[in-house]
């Protein structure tokens, strides 16, 4: 449902609320021979508050969507530099892969999805599909939790490929009235052999870079 059309919608719903005759299951709001026209008013005043925040979530958890999508599109296309620009510009922000570690700020996430999180090959695929989205919006409007998941096929032409699946813990922080990424956490559930399955022969998780160690240690250690 788009922007446009929720507005409309407000508009109306407003205009029932203040045109429609008195109805027996809702008398105060509608019978000027029951309450006051003062009374009347701030009713419907607070009802008008409440649509607009019903409508601001909606609007914060579809933009919130749109940016995890992205992310996983560019990671998906091996498009790094785009990747880390949805991330805020809190040196606090940070990304952690499974047993990777963390890494903090624009740039050095930008420096870990270019060496493993992001590149790719020549012949490599990497699809990184982002679904099963749980979004919760802060009070405020001004930050959010979202919970995901992703099932990771990757792999080079003419070798065995690999299974990697798991959930995503994020957070995200609205600056200048624009949603962005404030913390990625991607948890590695399964990792395993494409050609022989995940039930036949699982692969170790990956850890920590050598060339590229993380800012801090993995938040949480396991195997």
């Amino acid at each position: 449902m788009n922007t446009p059309y929720l507005h409309r919608l407000l508009v109306l719903a407003l205009g029932c609320l203040a045109a429609a005759p008195a109805l027996a299951g809702d008398p105060v709001v509608t019978d000027s021979r029951i309450i006051t026209e003062e009374r009347r008013l701030a009713i419907l005043e607070t009802k008008l508050a409440s649509l607009q925040m019903q409508l601001r979530q909606l609007e914060d958890t579809k933009a919130i969507e749109r940016l995890q999508q992205a992310y996983g599109h560019y990671v998906s296309a091996g498009r790094p530099a785009d990747a880390a620009a949805l991330f805020s510009d809190d040196p606090a922000a940070s990304i952690e892969f499974g047993q990777q570690g963390v890494y903090l700020g624009r740039k050095r996430i930008e420096q870990f999805l270019t060496r493993e999180g992001a590149r790719l090959s020549p012949g490599e695929i990497r699809e990184t599909p982002v679904y099963q989205g749980v979004v919760h919006i802060a009070a405020d409007g001004q930050s959010a939790k979202g919970r995901w998941r992703s099932l990771v096929m990757g792999g080079v032409h003419g070798q065995d490929g690999r299974w990697t699946e798991g959930p995503y813990e994020n957070q995200y922080i609205k600056e200048g009235g624009v949603w962005r990424i404030h913390r990625l956490h991607w948890y590695t559930t399964v990792s395993a052999s494409y050609d022989r399955g995940w039930h036949k022969q699982p692969l170790p998780i990956s850890g920590p870079l050598a060339d590229l160690p993380p800012d801090r240690p993995p938040t949480q250690v396991y195997k």
